[in-house]
């Protein structure tokens, strides 16, 4: 049971581990190009994102990010269900970046047509309706390619581990 415990606790820090460092990663290429503050890059994050998104692709990836450390490290009679996993948690990234763009276009429309439209208030209305695409938009260009690069590593990972399973048994066969 204890050694249960520690084996999640090191996958879950082992996961973290690897989706800060790749955050930290992309933050200083970022800061080295644009020569940005980083707190922009947070500010801006929370505020075209908002903070449900960013915590569901953060507790996603995560968990996407285990389940991959899981199908290189496990038995080969538990890679299938950690490989499913991670394949249905890298499609659930997706499906929460194409909803959120959903929402963005929904709550766009829904403030144009809530908004009275006159030359006194039609920039104010643009510039609402801006930052809802925004959102829309920022969510889909984010979230597709996250869960295509965990499914894609995922998938990597799985037969890479197949295939070295069928060399060994090759080998005892011989």
């Amino acid at each position: 049971m204890i050694s249960s415990i520690i084996l999640r606790f090191n996958q879950s820090s082992q996961a973290i581990s690897l989706l800060l460092g790749t955050l930290i990663v992309i933050l200083l290429i970022y800061v080295l190009t644009t020569n940005n503050d980083p707190s922009f890059i947070f500010n801006w994050l929370i505020s075209v994102l908002g903070n449900t998104f960013i915590v569901f692709l953060l507790f996603l990836s995560i968990t996407s990010i285990i389940c991959i450390i899981n199908v290189c490290s496990v038995e080969e009679s538990k890679k299938k269900l950690w490989f499913e996993s991670g394949l249905q948690l890298s499609n659930l990234i997706a499906t929460i970046a194409l909803t959120y763009t959903l929402l963005g276009i929904s709550l766009g429309i829904g403030e144009l047509s809530a908004s009275k439209l006159d030359v006194g208030t039609i920039n104010q209305t643009i510039s609402r309706l801006t930052n809802q695409f925004s959102m829309a938009f920022m969510t889909s260009v984010i979230g597709l390619p996250l869960s295509g690069i965990l499914r894609s590593i995922l998938v990597i990972c799985y037969e890479r581990s197949k295939m070295q399973i069928n060399l060994i048994s090759q080998k005892l066969i011989k």
